[in-house]
């Protein structure tokens, strides 16, 4: 009599009659299979499940300070052009002693004060391009962003502009398209009213980068009625950042250069890169400004900064003083030589441009 013992007809793990395909003899087209327990991926590690308002604000900020604390942010979004260059003596002075204080001890991020700090920092960041540089301790995963995507959305009705202008760059400086920004549309449209100068910028610089062009015209006009209501927040570089963003959507209009111009005007000897002065020239021109007294002021501005522009700088003043009819002979005295030199930088029309200005052959 043969007998087949329990253990080997099937029992234990990793013997064939346990397999989910099994076959109970050793010659079969399954004999070379055995049954492997998979290493159990951890996706979801480090994410947030129960997000509420104050813990996503908090995850904001944190990410925030990831991209500010990289050694590699060194383009024009971050830096070295401060916006507390462009503010009054006195608000200078009050910032730098805050700045000191928070040298000395450590600031608590869940602080409004701390976090419009930060907003205020990073505002000229959210302009451009989102920085490349991140701190690699920031990294996160797909899973990650995934599940603060799907936290934030289900909080966008208790969210005020502040948070929503704190939780948009963190997504935006990390180049993260969850579909916030078009989810994010209908909330932050109600609470414009609520808006400070600087939650306005940041939200409208994001907003006009990645919302699709003409779809949201609506939104933008609402925004660009508020302008007169955060005025007495906004500095130069400000006011030159929204004026850009309302132009690249199409949505240019000189009501604009009315009520910014004055303030400009009163704060124009405080500008000190000629990166901001050429390129409110520029964008002034483009909006077809006609005001002979403000181009003049702005020329004059620039003779003072004149041996500080680079080649894309000076074409862009010159360009548009030149077609505003200013007189250009004082910077064609003085910048024939440097122009000469920056020939190779230009494209052939920028090239002829500069050559019949400038008298080179």
């Amino acid at each position: 009599m043969i007998s087949f013992s329990r253990q080997r007809l099937g029992g234990g793990v990793g013997r064939r009659l346990c397999m989910p395909i099994y076959s109970g003899s050793s010659d079969s087209a399954f004999k070379n299979k055995y049954f492997v327990l998979k290493k159990i991926n951890h996706k979801y590690e480090n994410v947030l499940l129960f997000g509420d308002v104050s813990k996503l604000r908090d995850t904001a900020v944190e990410l925030i300070k990831g991209i500010s604390s990289s050694g590699d942010n060194s383009n024009e979004g971050y830096a070295n052009l401060k916006i507390k260059k462009y503010i009054s003596s006195e608000e200078k002075k009050a910032r730098e002693l805050e700045d000191a204080v928070e040298v000395e001890m450590e600031v608590d991020p869940d602080s409004t004060a701390d976090n419009n700090r930060l907003m205020y920092r990073n505002a000229n960041a959210v302009q451009n391009t989102p920085c490349k540089g991140r701190n690699p301790e920031m990294e996160k995963k797909f899973s990650f962003w995934q599940i603060y995507s799907m936290r934030v959305k289900k909080s966008f009705h208790m969210f005020s502009p502040s948070d929503f202008s704190l939780i948009l760059q963190s997504f935006h400086l990390y180049n993260k398209d969850t579909g916030i920004y078009v989810s994010s549309v209908k909330h932050i449209e109600g609470q414009i009213p609520e808006m400070n100068g600087v939650s306005f910028v940041i939200i409208l610089n994001i907003l006009s980068a990645r919302l699709k062009k003409n779809n949201y015209n609506d939104f933008f006009k609402k925004m660009m009625n508020y302008l007169p209501n955060v005025m007495y927040e906004l500095n130069i570089r400000d006011m030159n950042n929204i004026m850009s963003c309302f132009y690249n959507l199409e949505l240019s209009d000189t009501r604009i250069c009315d009520i910014f111009y004055h303030k400009i005007l009163s704060n124009l000897n405080n500008v000190e890169d000629t990166f901001t002065l050429s390129s409110l020239c520029y964008i002034f021109f483009k909006y077809n400004f006609e005001n002979q007294h403000f181009f003049e002021s702005l020329k004059k501005r620039g003779l003072v900064l004149l041996d500080n522009f680079d080649s894309e700088q000076l074409y862009k003043f010159v360009f548009s003083l030149y077609n505003k009819n200013i007189c250009l002979e004082e910077i064609v005295n003085k910048k024939t030589n440097d122009v000469f030199a920056f020939l190779s930088d230009y494209n052939d029309e920028q090239r002829l441009f500069m050559s019949e200005i400038f008298g080179i052959k």
